[in-house]
């Protein structure tokens, strides 16, 4: 169990627990490589572009975001919905684009860090992540997948 936190149980696998660790502020100090441009984001992030599909399906029924990361997160932690702290990624790649009232955008990137108040804490090594946002970033790479 991480310290300062009961909202989320134990879990053996590393990749939930680099999410969860990077949720609950793990620890970002100059982790962006030499050039790399970074992003502050919100959005529902999950571990593999799968469960972030799973999740947009439980969105697609009217579900709010933080509702649907609940229910993909089966038997471990594999997404969260970040709205009150800022996951810091680089390297986003456009992944695909999910039309409609309210557009999303899903990526993958590597998440470098996470912004906790006033601090910033990095998640080292750098994690792969995938997530859906409302807006383009500037200077993603557009990737087509079949």
């Amino acid at each position: 169990m991480l310290a300062g936190s009961n909202a989320f149980p134990a879990t053996p696998n590393r990749a939930a627990a680099l999410l969860v660790s990077a949720a609950l502020g793990a620890v970002l100090a100059g982790s962006a490589g030499a050039g790399e441009q970074t992003h502050r984001v919100h959005g529902l992030f999950c571990n593999t572009e799968d469960q972030v599909d799973e999740a947009l399906g439980h969105m697609s029924g009217s579900v709010p975001p933080r509702v649907a990361a609940e229910l993909t997160n089966d038997e471990e932690i594999v997404c969260t919905y970040v709205d009150l702290l800022h996951f810091i990624v680089e390297q986003p790649v456009i992944i695909g684009e999910i039309p409609g009232a309210l557009p999303l955008v899903k990526y993958e990137a590597k998440l470098v860090g996470v912004v906790v108040g006033a601090s910033v804490r990095p998640v080292s090594p750098p994690a792969p992540v995938f997530f859906i946002a409302h807006e383009r970033l500037p200077g993603s790479v557009v990737e087509r997948r079949t």
